[in-house]
């Protein structure tokens, strides 16, 4: 399993959050089948975006402009989420690549239009990342 594809199942498992907040059974489902380093991966960055959440959502709501979060489709913002958890507090994963691997789940997963939208956020909180450490 790649950490793209890792990614793709933290996504999943932050839009399961917004329906079903049984962070536990999320968890456990989503990773049975995983082991290793990936596995390892997708919990550690789960927890510590779910931890950050609040951060993330205000930085998000500081680079929307003219648009507010409930206006974010759920899979965009499970999106959102990854990328600015990585940009801003993930040191080993160089920023380009944070928003490379987010655009291209959104053209799997959401929205033609969704990559550019969420490449316009992430670029703009990429060029202000200093202002968020």
């Amino acid at each position: 399993m790649t950490r793209r594809e890792a990614r793709e199942i933290i996504m999943q498992m932050l839009y399961e959050k917004t329906v079903q907040d049984d962070i536990k059974r999320i968890l456990e489902e989503r990773t049975a089948n995983i082991k290793g380093k990936i596995k390892t991966f997708i919990i550690e960055e789960f927890e510590a975006i779910l931890e950050k959440e609040q951060e993330i959502e205000n930085i998000l709501k500081e680079n929307l402009i003219n648009w507010s979060l409930d206006r974010v489709s759920k899979v965009d913002y499970a999106i959102l989420k990854i990328a600015v958890y990585e940009i801003i507090w993930e040191e080993s994963i160089p920023e380009k690549v944070s928003i490379n691997e987010c655009m291209e789940i959104a053209k799997i997963y959401s929205t033609e239009k969704s990559a550019n939208f969420i490449n316009g956020i992430l670029g703009k909180i990429n060029t202000n990342v200093g202002a968020y450490e």
